[in-house]
């Protein structure tokens, strides 16, 4: 997704996940999985495309702040995307596993 503003919370998934945040692509990939970081409801739209454009096997998830769950859930309606918060609760399960 490119630069990001929010640096401690890609400080946080990046502990959490175990991986550091790559420069092109999709913003994480661990184990066959993607993430991507949405810091406002501009990004919610473009990271969905960079999801839906990745060739990872497994699932993609959508990382997003707490203020934008309710957005967020509504934007990746019916493209199977999963979301998680910061922290990793899931709020909403990917179709793929």
């Amino acid at each position: 997704m490119g630069t990001h503003q929010n640096k401690n919370a890609i400080r946080k998934i990046e502990r959490r996940l175990g991986v550091k945040e790559r420069t092109q692509g999709v913003d994480f990939v661990v184990g066959g999985n993607a993430y991507e970081f949405a810091e406002t409801k501009e990004d919610i739209s473009e990271s969905i495309g960079q999801l839906n454009r990745s060739r990872v096997p497994n699932s993609k998830k959508l990382i997003v702040p707490n203020n934008l769950e309710i957005f967020a859930k509504e934007a990746v309606k019916r493209t199977g995307i999963g979301i998680e918060n910061i922290s990793g609760k899931i709020l909403k399960k990917s179709r793929k596993k």
